[in-house]
């Protein structure tokens, strides 16, 4: 079904539709056959009548175009055609973390911790970059998203995390003429944002908090009606993950639990605490938790590529000469390269510290065998730490994760098994301590 056009924007398939606007693939076309895929979100025409959701949506166009982050994604264009006042943005091919989390569920496929504090750690630093940023004038613009879930936590099929959606969020650059609304999703609300209080940068630090405990316990944090989760935030503390899964590093429940105080006084102060925390914890337990590992593990649930589009390609092939006889070709050249390269990679892992190979199946290859070896013992399964002996021996496995939709249990999606590795103590626990200081400095 063709959606027509909206200004110079070729709207190709909805997206998604929410109760103000509606989103689209939407295709912009320039001179000299330039193009590229952007998303448009569109507001529903009967809405440009009402003065404050109009602003809103406007606002979110302006507070997206003063951020400028890898892990948010892009404004383009703010504009008004055809009868619709339209938003053009980034599009961000790849999947939402609760979809990624049904799907995993579905496929009886667990996260690993590594991929969970991978996806987490991302969203700290965009949130991060949200809170401090400041306007062209130097005034501090104290975002605050008040609307972080797994929904709004988009996953590229390449392991960038980006923060979407930041039409409810909270800033010095207007005024709330709703006071006492409370804005979000009351299961990733703090106990001040749902008392409607004023709010800072702490808010989004909690709500983090429930992601990450939910990402890693398979359990969702607060359930029930709207009525219950609201009052188990507000008048009860967080159980600590340790009730909910044995062995459960105590570290990893510290950061947990330091993000889910009620009291924010006694909150992580900010985002960069919690991301500087989880970097500490990988640290010292050898976990690897960095793009590649996010990538194959999305990959692996959603192997899909994009459809071929007829004419609309860019590179020139079928009509370039062959090479002469005894040159190899562009291609042959990529792939020799590459060898060189995992071979080089291969001796300084061996130099450090072997690891096995957790692949049953051998690797395929077009090149020689010796290639295929190379690319069978840096397989990226080997950073996923493995899980089998997490849960104690004949004990029956209790995870489950809820759908992000209902309260109807699934299938397991997290499971924690972070494998101590021997390794000497850091040279630069001063520089981190430091670190810390000039953190809460900051905070301050």
């Amino acid at each position: 079904m063709k959606h027509g056009r909206t200004g110079r924007y070729e709207l190709l398939h909805k997206i998604a539709a929410g109760a103000m606007a509606e989103i689209f693939l939407a295709r912009q076309w320039g001179q000299g056959g330039f193009f590229r895929d952007v998303v448009i979100k569109r507001l529903f025409p009967h809405y440009a009548e009402h003065e404050h959701a109009l602003r809103m949506f406007q606002d979110e166009a302006r507070l997206l175009a003063e951020l400028s982050h890898p892990n948010i994604p892009q404004v383009y264009d703010l504009g008004y055609a055809d009868g619709y006042w339209y938003l053009a943005m980034e599009h961000v091919r790849g999947v939402s973390l609760a979809d990624l989390c049904r799907a995993a569920a579905k496929a009886g496929k667990p996260m690993p911790l590594a991929v969970a504090i991978g996806i987490v750690s991302q969203v700290c630093m965009a949130l991060h970059h949200a809170h401090e940023r400041r306007d062209r004038e130097g005034r501090a613009l104290r975002i605050v998203h008040r609307d972080v879930t797994p929904h709004n936590i988009m996953i590229s099929l390449d392991a960038v995390v980006k923060v979407l959606d930041f039409g409810v969020a909270q800033t010095s650059a207007r005024a709330d003429t709703d006071a006492g609304a409370v804005r979000g999703t009351y299961a990733y609300m703090g106990p001040e944002q749902v008392r409607a209080k004023p709010l800072d940068k702490r808010a989004d630090v909690f709500a983090l908090g429930v992601i990450l405990y939910e990402l890693t316990t398979g359990r969702r944090l607060f359930r029930g009606s709207d009525i219950q989760v609201m009052n188990q935030i507000v008048d009860h503390d967080v159980a600590p993950p340790s009730r909910e899964i044995r062995n459960y590093p105590r570290d990893l429940e510290e950061i947990v639990l330091g993000a889910l105080a009620r009291d924010r006084s006694k909150r992580t102060p900010s985002a960069a605490h919690m991301a500087l925390g989880i970097d500490q914890f990988c640290m010292r337990h050898g976990l690897v938790s960095g793009p590649l590992v996010v990538s194959h593990f999305v990959r692996s649930l959603f192997p899909y590529e994009r459809a071929h589009e007829a004419g609309m390609g860019i590179a020139q092939v079928g009509d370039a000469a062959p090479p002469p006889p005894g040159q190899a070709s562009a291609e042959d050249l990529e792939e020799r390269m590459l060898v060189r390269e995992l071979r080089a990679l291969q001796a300084q892992r061996k130099e450090a510290t072997p690891v096995e190979t957790v692949h049953d199946h051998p690797a395929q290859s077009v090149v020689d065998d010796e290639f295929v070896t190379e690319i069978e013992e840096l397989n990226p399964d080997e950073l996923l730490l493995e899980e089998e002996d997490f849960a104690p021996e004949g004990e029956p496995d209790r995870l489950g994760i809820d759908a992000f939709d209902d309260d109807s249990e699934v299938k397991p999606v997290v499971l924690l098994s972070p494998k101590r590795k021997a390794q000497k103590e850091k040279s630069d626990g001063a520089f981190m301590s430091d670190l810390e200081r000039r953190l809460r400095e900051d905070a301050d």
